[in-house]
């Protein structure tokens, strides 16, 4: 078969692969001028590496185990746990089955009760347990509620909610209401309990870098737009790229939600989170290898969550500098001189001792579709009611990398038996 791919994004990507192994003929076209969609990293002038939004990789993820080979990636781990930084105290907060140097300060934290603690522990066994028997955000079977709610429900107090599980997690899912499903907590939990948070050495976009590296030569067409898709009667017959038509078996669109809808007519999901991304040369010491996190208060905190990224990967800052990354996920439209200024009142307060240069701001209105309770049951399906056309992207999934290279798969194995079937 020939087959058109529209997006070189982690799913769009994933797809071709497995369709170039499979013998097909594959065409991918994407609009920008790299692969990756939203998992890119960008090389400042100075010698340091920026992903494009401070971003993380679980190598428990079922999909990417199938897809990546991780030694290639030369995955750096961050350290289990988190700091929080509350009015000038700082306190660590550990999982104690992984990290049991910091078993100590944590029972000492006082961020959290000790009912708390263990709850934690009792919740890191139980869904470990099952992130083994699980794929997919899909594949979860709980009551659907709100993360907040599910916490509550599950014996946690108001203590540990507000000063770790709402800017852990709100950096996950870049809501710190803790508003976004609980079936996403859970596989999310699972994937922590079960394996590594990492980075590749040299950047997020590596990933998506390892995944082009299977195309054949000559079938990735960057920097070349999808116009619209080509109809015969009632299918899809190709696409108009560069005011140029191509034709095709099938068509796989594989681009963010609100361009998959308006490409193809089809219904995807709506709404979405963003961030804002702010990157600082650091001089001194921040938080090491752990995540960095600003409790819930009054006023909210400007940055919800920092990173040394330079602690991780050595590689991502020249010889003996260092790089953080810091998250706000509040207003987007926000000055430069204004997040500038706002985010190192809070980093001075954090990190008295360090100095702050500031490098680049990445301003990230969709990094994720919305994910509200209930809207896994409602994503469409990766082949359409049109012959000829289907979908990949997390949004027919879950809002993660591993959504993302499992829609990938699932779509081209959906195009593979379509067409069989049909001959």
């Amino acid at each position: 078969m020939r087959v058109i791919t529209v997006g070189a994004g982690l799913a769009g990507l994933t797809c071709a692969k497995m369709l170039a192994a499979r013998g097909h003929e594959t065409l991918v076209f994407e609009a920008s001028d790299g692969v990756g969609g939203r998992v890119r990293t960008d090389r400042h002038g100075d010698g340091f590496l920026l992903d494009r939004g401070f971003q993380v990789f679980f190598t428990a993820y079922p999909a990417a185990r199938r897809h990546l080979d991780y030694g290639k990636l030369d995955l750096r781990s961050f350290d289990p746990g988190a700091v929080i930084h509350d009015c000038g105290r700082r306190e660590v907060l550990s999982d104690p089955l992984r990290d049991p140097a910091s078993a100590l300060p944590g029972l000492l934290a006082r961020s959290a009760s000790l009912t708390d603690k263990l709850n934690t522990v009792r919740l890191a066994v139980e869904l470990g347990a099952k992130g083994a028997r699980v794929g997919s955000v899909s594949e979860v079977e709980i009551e659907d509620t709100s993360t907040r709610e599910y916490l509550y429900g599950a014996g946690f107090s108001r203590r540990i909610i507000g000063n770790f599980y709402s800017p852990f997690y709100g950096g996950i899912f870049l809501d710190r209401t803790l508003s976004t499903s609980a079936r996403v907590f859970q596989f999310t939990f699972a994937m922590l309990a079960t394996g590594k948070t990492t980075v590749p050495a040299r950047g997020m976009g590596e990933i998506p870098a390892q995944l082009a590296s299977h195309l054949r030569e000559g079938s990735l067409h960057l920097n070349s737009p999808v116009e619209q898709l080509l109809r015969d009667g009632g299918r899809v017959v190709g696409v108009r790229a560069g005011g140029e038509e191509h034709e095709a078996d099938a068509v796989v669109v594989a681009t963010e939600s609100p361009e998959a809808a308006k490409l193809t007519g089809e219904r995807t999901p709506e709404g979405a989170v963003g961030e804002v991304c702010v990157y600082y040369e650091l001089s001194g010491e921040a938080d090491g290898r752990k995540v960095g996190l600003a409790p819930e208060g009054e006023p909210e905190p400007f940055f919800n969550n920092t990173a040394e990224l330079s602690a991780v990967s050595d590689l991502y800052a020249p010889e003996g500098r260092g790089l953080l990354s810091a998250v706000h996920v509040g207003q987007l439209d926000l000055s430069d001189g204004e997040v500038y200024r706002r985010g190192v009142e809070q980093l001075s307060e954090w990190y008295p001792d360090a100095d702050f240069r500031p490098l680049a701001v990445y301003r990230l209105p969709y990094c994720q579709f919305a994910q509200p309770p209930g809207v896994h049951r409602r994503t469409p399906a990766n082949l359409t009611g049109t012959p000829g056309l289907f979908l990949a992207g997390e949004f027919t999934e879950d809002a993660s990398i591993n959504g993302a290279m499992l829609s990938g798969e699932r779509a081209a194995q959906a195009v593979m038996e379509t067409r069989w079937e049909a001959r």
